[in-house]
C-alpha cells in the first residue's frame, strides 16, 4: 500500500512539474506580433471620388490631383461611320456626334508627407469623371451642373451623360494601400464578334520617395470570365490622352435606339510598353478580393516586374 501511496505522489509531482514547465514555455513563448503594414491595406472594395463639377482637364492634371492618369476621348471610328445604322429624327451624323460629345476622366491625387526628419509620398485618392467641351475647354460636368458650367444641354446629351455615369458608378477600388491600389473599371469592348461590358483593371504604384506613378493595366474580362487576359499587363502613358476610337454592332440598335453595347473599344489606351505577368503572380492579378497579405504580395510582385522591365 505504502508503495502505491508513493507511486501515485510521484506521479501526480511529475504531472505537476510537466504542467507548469508547459506554462513556463507559454509565458515565454513570444506571441505572434502582427506585422505594422497590415492595417495599411483597406481591402474593403470601396467605390473612387467623383471629379469635382467646373474641373477643367486637358492634358494634364486638373486642379486638386497630382496626377492625370487617363482622359479618354471617344470617336466613332472613321472606317466604321458608315456601319453606324442612320436612326428615324437622329440620323447618322448626330448619332455619330453624341458619341464624340464626352470625355472620360481618370486622376490620382499623391500627397507628400512628413515623417520626422523625412518626406514620404502617399495615395490619397482615385478620381473619375465625365465632361464636355464649353467653350473651348474640356469641364467636367453632370446634368445637374452643366448649366452652371455653360454647357448646352438637350435630352440627348443628359441621356448620354447620365448613362455614362452610370456606367462609371460600378467601378469600383478593390485594394487602396499607401502607395498601391487597385481599380476595376467596367468597359465596353469587342469581345469576339459581339459587344461586351468587360472589366479593365488598373494597378497604380507610387515612388514612395519621388512621388511619381506608374499604372498598370490588364483585363480581367466579363463576370464569367470571358475575354480576360491575366498573362500580360500594359504600362500606360503618364498624362495618357486615350483616342479611344469605337466601332459600332448594328444589331445592338435595336427598336432604332443604341443600346449601351452599341459601341465598344477594341483596343487598349496608349501604353509605352507590354510586360508578360509570370505565371506566380496571375493568380493574384485575377483575384477580385483580397487579404491585406495578399495585397502586398500583389504589390511586390508588380514592383518586381516594373523595375525589370524599366528601360
Amino acid at each position: 500500500m505504502r508503495v502505491r501511496k508513493a507511486l501515485l505522489a510521484l506521479t501526480i509531482v511529475a504531472l505537476a512539474a510537466l504542467i507548469a514547465v508547459g506554462a513556463a514555455i507559454r509565458l515565454l513563448r513570444p506571441n505572434p506580433v502582427t506585422p505594422a503594414w497590415v492595417d495599411e491595406y483597406d481591402v474593403t472594395a470601396s467605390a473612387p471620388e467623383t471629379i469635382a463639377p467646373g474641373t477643367v482637364i486637358e492634358s494634364a492634371a486638373p486642379k486638386g490631383w497630382s496626377h492625370l492618369v487617363i482622359k479618354s476621348l471617344p470617336r466613332v471610328r472613321p472606317s466604321e461611320v458608315e456601319h453606324v445604322p442612320s436612326l428615324p429624327i437622329v440620323g447618322r451624323d448626330l448619332t455619330v456626334r453624341m458619341v464624340a460629345w464626352m470625355f472620360t476622366a481618370f486622376t490620382a491625387d499623391v500627397v507628400q508627407e512628413h515623417q520626422g526628419d523625412q518626406t514620404r509620398y502617399r495615395l490619397r485618392a482615385i478620381g473619375l469623371g465625365l465632361g464636355t467641351n464649353v467653350n473651348g475647354r474640356d469641364v467636367v460636368i453632370t446634368t445637374a451642373t452643366a448649366g452652371q458650367h455653360g454647357a448646352d444641354m438637350n435630352a440627348i446629351k443628359r441621356q448620354v451623360l447620365d448613362t455614362g455615369y452610370r456606367i462609371q458608378k460600378q467601378a469600383i477600388i478593390p485594394v487602396h494601400g499607401p502607395s498601391f491600389a487597385l481599380l476595376d473599371t467596367p468597359v465596353i469592348s469587342r469581345c469576339g464578334n459581339k459587344h461586351r461590358t468587360i472589366r479593365y483593371r488598373y494597378a497604380l504604384l507610387v515612388d514612395t520617395k519621388t512621388g511619381s506613378l506608374d499604372v498598370l493595366l490588364w483585363l480581367l474580362g466579363g463576370d464569367g470570365g470571358e475575354c480576360n487576359d491575366l498573362t500580360r499587363a500594359v504600362w500606360i502613358e503618364p498624362n495618357c490622352i486615350d483616342p479611344a476610337e469605337l466601332v459600332p454592332d448594328p444589331e445592338e440598335f435595336k427598336g432604332n435606339i443604341p443600346s449601351d453595347l452599341s459601341f465598344a473599344v477594341d483596343k487598349l489606351p496608349p501604353y509605352r510598353l507590354e510586360m508578360a505577368v509570370p505565371p506566380e503572380l496571375r493568380e493574384l492579378v485575377g483575384r477580385t478580393k483580397f487579404t491585406p497579405d495578399e495585397a502586398r504580395a500583389l504589390e511586390a510582385g508588380l514592383r518586381k516586374l516594373t523595375a525589370e522591365a524599366r528601360p
